[in-house]
């Protein structure tokens, strides 16, 4: 992986193509702290969900990305499914900027309110989030997610759902 310090300013935030997949499968796998699904997953989000993700990349490399939907309950948001960024590529705002873009991009700018789930021992997720909040000057709630027993019998802690919002448009 090619070293984030040069004499570019950082990373470019593209949407996804399909051929991103299985880099972005790949790179789940690397980052090792997220649910890993299959390449398959990420074929089909790369593909039919490329308006809500993007992808963050730095020389040819694939650094970042976040993964989201638009919940056919909730079409006024956008739930963020997985964020990540390289090991190596950490500790750079890559992160948030992901979200802040996302929210920027087209879709995002339909929806009135960022969300996902997050553990409540998953105190980097609750800062990158809360801090996008700040950025956002939007408020931060905490609502009920799915509770333990709801990852079958699996040894999964109880996800909050995060929703911030209502975004701020400009006008």
């Amino acid at each position: 992986m090619t070293e984030l310090d040069g004499p570019t300013t950082g990373p470019a935030f593209r949407k996804p193509t399909i051929s991103d997949g299985a880099p972005l499968w790949r790179l789940v796998r690397e980052i090792d702290v997220l649910d890993d699904n299959s390449c398959y997953v990420y074929l089909l989000l790369c593909r039919d969900f490329a308006d809500t993700c993007l992808v963050a990349e730095f020389q040819g490399a694939l650094v970042g990305f976040v993964t989201g939907y638009v919940p056919p309950t909730r079409p006024d948001s956008i739930f963020v499914w997985q964020v990540g960024v390289a090991p190596q590529a950490r500790r750079r705002g890559i992160a948030q900027q992901l979200l802040l873009q996302l929210v920027a991009s087209e879709a995002g700018r339909r929806a009135q309110y960022l969300e996902a789930t997050v553990s409540p021992s998953n105190a980097a997720s609750r800062r990158l989030f809360q801090a996008a909040a700040d950025a956002l000057g939007a408020p931060l709630n905490v609502h009920r997610g799915f509770d333990r027993d709801h990852f079958a019998g699996q040894d999964h802690e109880e996800e909050e759902l995060i929703r911030i919002g209502p975004l701020r448009k400009a006008g």
